[in-house]
């Protein structure tokens, strides 16, 4: 009898405040070509048998609509075959990193659609953003707060998912703030995954690195 395969869902979560305008949108641009280009053919073929993945892509920006866009509609490993490139005109005002991770968590808990799978592997969050949020309802240290366990407002499923930040050409302190949201498990450890890459000159090459290693370190988790 044919075993139903279990889904894991990779989000990248990516900045497109103003700050992210220019060169460092163009990098985030670029490697997400090189993922569907080069790591999603490796993720394919060396990935559990068992194992699918579903990815989404979010953008956040004061200046969308919501705050929180989807930049291209969710897909698999079959489909993921072209990223749909963000224009630079979308890289503008301010970073509402909260209402993003927000809009996750909605999503985890199946609160949009309520098809949350209880038996699918923990899923993987990627954060990509140059520092600082500045954003608010909520705000990036309300939603880490709220995912401390045992709070009523918590998330259980945010709690259990693998994070980590991928900062471009940060500052101290953003590197500081970007560090809070990593939360490396047992799993990526073995695999020399960390829960923050400070990426400058190296970000193309980290990234699809970093996607892969995650990807197949976490399958069964």
């Amino acid at each position: 009898m044919e075993m139903t395969k279990s889904t894991k869902t990779i989000y990248f979560v990516i900045d497109c405040s103003g700050s992210m305008y220019g060169a460092r949108a163009d990098a985030v641009n670029v490697a997400m070509e090189k993922v569907a280009r080069e790591a999603i053919p490796k993720i394919k073929a060396d990935k559990g048998s068992q194992i699918d993945c579903r990815f989404k892509f979010l953008g956040f920006s004061d200046g969308f609509n919501g705050k929180v866009v989807e930049l291209m509609s969710p897909a698999t490993l079959d489909t993921f075959k072209a990223w749909k490139k963000i224009p630079q005109t979308s890289f503008r005002n301010g970073t509402p990193t909260g209402a993003a991770l927000q809009a996750v968590i909605d999503d985890l808990e199946g609160a949009q659609n309520g098809d949350r799978d209880m038996n699918a592997p923990a899923a993987a969050i990627i954060l990509v953003s140059d520092g600082m949020p500045n954003g608010s309802n909520p705000t990036y240290d309300e939603v880490l707060l709220r995912a401390e366990k045992g709070r009523p407002d918590s998330s259980a499923e945010f709690r259990r998912a693998v994070k980590l930040a991928i900062g471009i050409n940060v500052d101290e302190e953003g590197r500081k703030s970007l560090k809070k949201f990593g939360k490396i498990s047992k799993s990526l450890a073995a695999n020399n995954v960390q829960p923050y890459y400070d990426c400058t000159d190296d970000y193309l090459a980290k990234l699809q690195e970093v996607l892969v290693s995650l990807t197949l370190a976490v399958s069964s988790s």
